[in-house]
């Protein structure tokens, strides 16, 4: 009874890319003053792009076609 595995390499790049990403943007939240453009603007999207694009798309994604 062996288990077939869904993800393939691609994937975990992917999910790994997101993390990395979601990383990125709450180092970039923390660092830098409060009201700077990268801690109230660009960090906040980097994570919601990563959180609502870049997850989903590893998950979802099938590379065995």
């Amino acid at each position: 009874m062996g288990r077939k595995l869904y993800f393939t390499k691609y994937n975990y790049i992917i999910l790994t890319v997101g993390m990395v990403l979601l990383a990125l943007g709450y180092y970039m939240m923390s660092v830098g003053p409060h009201d700077s453009f990268w801690s109230l603007t660009l960090s906040p999207v980097l994570i919601l792009f990563s959180l609502a694009v870049v997850f989903p798309y590893g998950i979802m994604k099938n590379f065995k076609k």
